[in-house]
């Protein structure tokens, strides 16, 4: 299913009691570790067994005004040839045309982010992502507002929010991924928890649970695409992405009013799974990445 209608997004912040574990020191530049997915390694929603405790029950669950996705007539991020994914470009020109000071190619929204790349002695081409948004395939249009509102409430909530002490890098610094992660994140843990407030009420008529079904089920549809992996740790963000996504789907396929029960179980794991990945992007934002990362989920 493509979006081509308007979707709502949820802006509200949530209050959270968590803090993550934090420890001194590190470097950026550092390979893949690949965490482990058991339920309690990293939480910023849920009990964590040693990193972190969240009462749910304490957040905000009013949403603000919702935010519309801007339409397919309002972008330019569409192909230009009818039929074909994405603008064909060499590596080369991407690099000469979007990198910025620290190597990381930025396409603009509104400039065709996915592109058809091709390199210098190959006949492989890969249609990629670079933007700092998750995008529909097919148009370059955002699954979400990408508003500087949303930025504003989302970046300091899944950095300084969570672990205070900790030293994290600039907004500008961040990888297209973990900025696409902390506008994506940061709805889908809104949407997790008007869902749970949906399940305690058993109200599955409102709007703001239809919202959420609707988030999920588009965020987890084929082609919703991430931006692509420019910086090491972005593989295994993917990775997390990938299955919280998954775990979405499965939910928002259950009716609730039908098989309440497997829609529990369901949300459980979409939680758990949103948790992970969550967890993993706070990390990554730090500075000291590398020693959290160590400590967090071992050599």
């Amino acid at each position: 299913m493509r979006w081509n209608h308007r979707i709502k997004m949820f802006t509200a912040i949530f209050s959270l009691v968590a803090v993550l574990t934090a420890c001194g020191g590190g470097a950026k530049e550092a390979t893949t570790k690949e965490p482990t997915q058991d339920a309690g390694t990293v939480a910023t929603a849920t009990n964590s067994s040693d990193t972190s405790t969240t009462d749910s029950s304490a957040a905000d669950t009013n949403a603000e005004d919702f935010a519309d996705t801007p339409s397919t007539s309002d972008t330019t991020g569409a192909s230009s040839e009818e039929g074909k994914i994405g603008v064909d470009s060499t590596l080369e020109e991407l690099k000469q045309q979007y990198a910025d000071k620290l190597g990381y190619i930025r396409v603009p929204l509104n400039d065709h982010p996915v592109r058809r790349v091709s390199e210098e002695g190959s006949k492989n081409i890969n249609i990629a992502n670079y933007s700092d948004a998750v995008v529909i395939m097919n148009t370059g249009i955002p699954i979400h507002s990408d508003s500087q509102r949303l930025i504003d409430d989302a970046f300091p909530f899944f950095t300084t929010v969570q672990a205070p002490e900790v030293s994290y890098v600039s907004w500008e610094e961040a990888t297209n991924l973990e900025r696409a992660m902390v506008k994506t994140l940061f709805i889908s843990r809104q949407a997790l928890l008007l869902t749970e407030d949906a399940m305690k009420n058993k109200d599955y008529t409102s709007q703001s649970f239809t919202d959420s079904m609707e988030f999920f089920k588009n965020a987890a549809e084929f082609d919703s695409m991430a931006p692509v992996a420019q910086h090491t740790y972005d593989i295994t963000l993917t990775k997390l992405y990938d299955k919280a996504r998954e775990s979405w789907a499965k939910l928002a396929a259950i009716d609730p009013e039908q098989d309440e029960a497997a829609f529990a179980e369901k949300y459980t794991e979409a939680r758990t799974e949103a948790n992970n990945v969550m967890g993993l992007l706070n990390i990554l934002l730090s500075t000291n990445e590398e020693e959290r990362l160590e400590q967090t989920y071992g050599k």
